[in-house]
């Protein structure tokens, strides 16, 4: 299904409300479980009683529901404007038992608020690591993803009631995958958003036949409640405890922003019918966001919170990308807080089904960020780079790769497929990054009477290469046109916004780097959609990225709050090779 025919709502359109509500429901029943699972394991092993935990579950979805809000309908720069879940994040799970081992609530919260420092600090100045948060990067990640879970899933595709034969639980998980996969393959445009509801239902009706549905765990739980008065805000807790698992708890947050941006990248690609360019300040709304999830959690006693790529393969499978469906989604699941039965009813669910249903969306998450790395365009060393984290990535997740250090190093969180991959395709970037040529900067005014000196600044940049007159000609006029380009956009301004050039050298090519204070339109996109201009547009106006089109192999522009960057690559000539 091409992305054209495959959105039926983009994500600034406005749904039926039946449709809205519905999915919205669908999709907060569908991560429900996984929601509630990683602070449910943690207080069960710390060995809270019923009244904690039910104030934990309570929290927790209200958190989840409210951060779901936020990032459909930004507040400032909290929030990315697409429909993202931000929820506790499974990878957490050991570090926050051992934080509450050592010193209690305090503690976990005392580190909770580190981690909310952190990512808010980052989301300001994620614009400095550009170029190690790339899409290659994200995507690496993204791939990684279903790594630590899909073993689990896998495993408890077979998961009954001790006595019942393994059958019945593989019988209840075919049931959802088979017509998760027929509603795919065959349903209709009008089915399609109801996908995933029709395999959980199919496989509980399933479950219920062969008798083992919980029912007696709904029928127990009220239906509207609160939890009982067992929770206070735990007090600041920076002893010698907190400096001791600081480093595991910030490399856990470090890789949860990572996965954060990586989903906030996808979320933008299957929500638009037509191809845009990454909007790198809704990134840094769902880093920020996610900071508020993380303060959040830690004044009401939940565990770390990074964004889930769940959301991602339910557009993809609904086509439904609308950020009014996040806005039900959040809804809702704030809502369940106050409905212990619905919670019951979820919670009842089979192992098998919810493993069923977990391997489909986890094999869209691998897919998307498998489009993620290729649409970004591999060299030879990006290849690599993406290849070897993702193996570096399996190796460790299965203890095949230094099996006698990694479990107990920085307390086993490389012995984790996403955190280890992860960082190796952090840090070979980061290598290639550095490793990269000599650059020369020019900071000027962003003004057409700058021209001369930048041409002058790409003679001298060229001259360092022997770089034939056909190159520089072409350098000078990708310059001048990358220039008149941003200067359209500060029309009636009376002080012109500081421009910062960077030129390198990368193989064969030349790398012009335009830094600036924020315009309105994205350039790349606007080159993209040169050829459905209307005859009653100002063609004149276009000329610029026609030539810019026309003379650069490559034009990318990433827009931040506060800062714009547009890259341009420009191939040498095979026949004039220079210095």
């Amino acid at each position: 299904m091409d992305k054209e025919a495959g959105l039926l709502y983009q994500v600034d359109e406005r749904p039926p409300v039946g449709l809205t509500v519905g999915l919205g429901l669908q999709f907060a029943i569908l991560n429900l479980g996984g929601i509630l699972l990683a602070p449910t394991i943690v207080y069960r092993i710390a060995g809270a009683d019923e009244a904690t935990l039910a104030w934990v579950v309570f929290a927790t979805l209200l958190i989840t529901g409210a951060i779901a809000v936020l990032n459909a309908f930004p507040l400032g720069r909290f929030g990315a404007g697409y429909v993202l879940l931000t929820g506790a994040a499974p990878a957490a799970v050991t570090v926050s038992i051992d934080a509450i081992a050592a010193g209690g609530a305090a503690l976990l919260a005392s580190l909770m608020f580190a981690s909310a420092l952190f990512q808010l600090v980052f989301s300001y100045w994620i614009s400095m690591f550009r170029r190690i948060i790339t899409p290659v990067v994200s995507g690496t990640i993204m791939m990684l993803l279903p790594v630590p879970i899909m073993p689990i899933a896998f495993r408890s595709l077979t998961d009954v009631p001790a006595g019942m034969p393994q059958s019945a639980g593989l019988a209840c998980a075919l049931t959802t995958l088979v017509l998760m996969i027929l509603v795919v393959l065959k349903g209709t445009r009008k089915l399609l958003p109801w996908n995933p509801l029709i395999g959980i239902c199919g496989g509980a009706v399933v479950a219920g036949f062969l008798g083992f549905y919980d029912f007696e765990q709904v029928m127990q739980a009220s239906w509207v409640g609160l939890p009982p008065a067992a929770w206070t805000v735990p007090a600041i807790d920076v002893g010698a405890s907190f400096w001791a698992l600081l480093p595991a708890f910030m490399l856990i947050t470090m890789s949860g922003t990572i996965s954060t941006i990586s989903s906030s990248l996808a979320i933008q690609d299957v929500s638009w019918r037509k191809s845009r360019a990454p909007d790198l300040r809704a990134t840094q709304g769902a880093v920020a966001a996610n900071a508020a999830a993380n303060f959040l959690a830690g004044l009401g006693g939940s565990v770390l919170h990074w964004a889930r790529p769940t959301t991602v393969s339910m557009t993809k499978l609904t086509g439904i990308g609308s950020r009014w469906v996040g806005l039900a989604f959040g809804g809702i699941l704030a809502a369940f807080a106050f409905l212990p039965k619905i919670s019951a009813l979820i919670l009842a669910l089979p192992a098998a089904v919810l493993s069923a249903y977990l391997v489909v969306i986890l094999a869209t998450v691998f897919v998307t960020g498998a489009r993620m790395v290729v649409a970004a365009g591999l060299d030879h060393r990006q290849m690599m780079i993406v290849g070897l984290s993702f193996w570096i990535g399996i190796g460790c997740q299965y203890g095949l790769l230094l099996p006698d250090i990694l479990p107990e190093f920085a307390g086993g969180v490389l012995a984790n497929g996403l955190a280890s991959g992860g960082m190796s395709v952090i840090l070979l970037t980061a290598m290639l990054e550095f490793s990269s040529g000599r650059r020369r900067k020019l900071e000027t005014d962003l003004d057409i009477s700058r021209l001369p000196a930048l041409r002058e600044f790409i003679s001298r940049f060229a001259a360092d290469y022997s770089w034939p007159a056909a190159m520089i000609d072409r350098l000078e006029a990708v310059a001048e046109e990358t220039l008149l380009t941003l200067n359209t956009e500060q029309p009636g301004k009376k002080k012109p916004r500081r421009l910062k050039v960077i030129a390198h050298r990368e193989g064969g090519a030349a790398i012009i780097e335009f830094i600036a204070k924020s315009g309105d339109s994205n350039i790349e996109d606007r080159i993209s959609l040169l050829g459905d201009i209307g005859p009653g547009q100002q063609l004149e106006r276009e000329v610029s990225l026609r030539l810019l089109r026309h003379l650069a192999q490559e034009v990318r522009h990433r827009q931040y709050h506060d800062m714009d960057f547009v890259t341009v690559r420009v191939e040498l000539p095979q026949s004039n090779t220079g210095g």
